[in-house]
């Protein structure tokens, strides 16, 4: 596939996609993308309510006692006070539910469309919300947070993908970002909220979960009043809906060639999908398949999670009264938020590759450097971090959050995304989303552990990964940028590595002249 302009290769020859973005099609997105907004402000909220002593006493008593014994920061476990299983599997439980349910969500996304999961997505998060904020127990407080990760596990499957084929190929890069900068709008929102809630003892954790309600309530909507997208329609039979859909999005009427295109592959693909998890097993789904898997676990391992998660109970370890640590914490969503923008503005020109290399390199040197050395000869055992040290080190750790949010956030939804052939979309799409909630859920799962152990070497760890993952991006990720998403199969046919598992076309090498 090759992009110049409007110009495209489609099928061998030289094509004009006619048509321009829609308001329509920024709306849908706009909606889509706040299954995002979902997610960022769960991994807000959870991490903030995690460090109010008014919900530790009622859920995890046992984490206030830890805390409150002043003979434990005298032997050095200044790094140990939140360290309790019960507390990491109530934070991690939901990125379980959404590794199981997000295979669930794949056949019912592929038979009955990308705004259904959407559906029963904003209906699961309803449910959760009301039982979360209402929890007069630990085993009411879970299972809401199951019944979250529920909805998560189908949002996250459907909606990167409802937004990749809605977009104009010129455009998806910025739109589908739209995802990942909901997700930092959330965690400011919940950030913020949380600095607020915090002094609303005892129940303020209460109306810091169920302001989730709001875009639950949108996300359900989304579901209800969404157009599916053309290739979705198409290829569920709905030729005619699939054009109508296809015309509004473009704002024109004459979308013949790119429909055309979207025919052509759902006729070429409708076979093969009736076996979607099996074929993208094998064959050409392979190299997607494996890239995006990969990609899933390396953006696990780059440490953000846990420090987005627990950012308010670190730097509550770190020294910082409870104020301070959820201020601390507003302020890093915030420039998660403004970096997601710069990001956004710069997808589509520089490109997926460039982009996530500079994000690691930024990353690399912001934890081994910064915040690894800071710890290790700043936080001794019974002194905490100076004032003047505590600055230097949030100033490192909005780098790091930064190359995080303009690379490797909206990049690890986008490019799955793209990689995958219609027939096995929706199928590679579940694995990929499945293997990010595993990979979640195994590290946050373990982070305090690890930081009660490890200390300051956990975050030289993380830096490890950092430094090797430019590396592999460079030779095995190919650049989809300007490749219009029914084309993509040809970016890894020419992909020096990817190439010997494709099967061979005979124009690829000896592409058409431009007329």
């Amino acid at each position: 596939m090759a992009s110049r302009g409007d110009v495209v290769i489609a099928n061998g020859e030289f094509k004009h996609y006619e048509g321009h973005t829609a308001i329509y099609v920024v709306l849908a997105c706009l909606l889509a993308s706040f299954s995002g907004l979902m997610l960022g402000y769960d991994i807000g909220i959870t991490g903030g309510v995690a460090q109010m002593n008014d919900f530790l006493e009622k859920f995890f008593p046992a984490v206030v006692v830890n805390k409150e014994l002043e003979y434990e920061l005298r032997k050095g476990n200044l790094y140990c006070q939140y360290n309790n299983q019960h507390l990491q599997a109530y934070i991690s439980s939901f990125y379980l539910v959404g590794f199981m349910s997000t295979l669930m969500a794949a056949p019912i996304t592929r038979h009955y469309g990308r705004k259904t999961s959407i559906l029963i997505a904003g209906i699961s998060f309803l449910i959760g919300v009301v039982l979360k904020t209402s929890a007069q127990n630990l085993a009411m407080l879970v299972l809401g947070r199951v019944l979250y990760g529920l909805g998560v596990g189908f949002s996250n499957q459907a909606a990167p993908l409802y937004m990749s084929e809605v977009a104009p190929f010129k455009w998806r890069g910025r739109l589908t970002y739209l995802f990942q900068l909901s997700l930092s709008i959330g965690a400011f929102c919940a950030n913020v909220i949380n600095y607020g809630t915090s002094r609303l003892v005892p129940n303020g954790w209460r109306i810091s979960l169920g302001l989730a309600g709001i875009p639950a309530i949108i996300i359900t909507i989304s579901g209800i009043i969404l157009s599916d997208t053309p290739n979705s329609l198409v290829h569920r039979g709905k030729q005619e809906a699939g054009r109508k859909v296809l015309e509004r999005m473009r704002g024109i009427t004459n979308v013949d060639i790119e429909f055309d295109d979207i025919l052509i592959a759902s006729n070429q693909k409708s076979s093969e999908e009736r076996n979607a998890f099996k074929n993208v097993l094998k064959g050409k789904s392979i190299p997607p398949l494996i890239v995006s898997c990969i990609f899933q676990i390396f953006s696990q391992f780059t440490g953000i999670n846990d420090l987005t998660f627990y950012s308010p109970v670190l730097f509550s370890t770190l020294g910082f009264k409870s104020g301070g640590a959820l201020f601390t914490a507003v302020v890093l969503a915030g420039i998660s938020t403004l970096a997601i923008l710069v990001g956004l503005l710069l997808v589509d020109k520089v490109g997926r590759k460039a982009l996530l290399i500079e994000g690691n390199v930024q990353m690399f040197f912001s934890l081994v450097i910064a915040i690894g050395m800071i710890l290790r000869y700043g936080l001794q055992d019974e002194v905490r971090l100076s004032h003047s040290v505590t600055i230097i080190l949030v100033v490192f750790v909005c780098i790091y959050v930064a190359g995080w949010c303009w690379a490797w956030g909206p990049c690890q939804w986008l490019l799955p995304s793209e990689f995958f052939p219609l027939e096995t979309r929706s199928a590679g799409l579940s694995i990929e989303v499945s293997v990010n909630f595993l990979f979640n859920f195994v590290i946050i799962q373990s982070f305090l552990t690890m930081l009660c152990s490890l200390r300051w070497g956990l975050f030289v760890f993380f830096a490890i990964w950092n430094f090797f993952m430019p590396f592999l991006v460079f030779l095995y990720v190919p650049e989809t940028k300007g490749v219009p998403i029914e084309e993509m199969e040809l970016v890894w046919k020419r992909h020096w590595f990817w190439k010997r598992f494709m099967p061979v076309d005979n124009y690829i090498d000896n592409p058409p002249e431009k007329p």
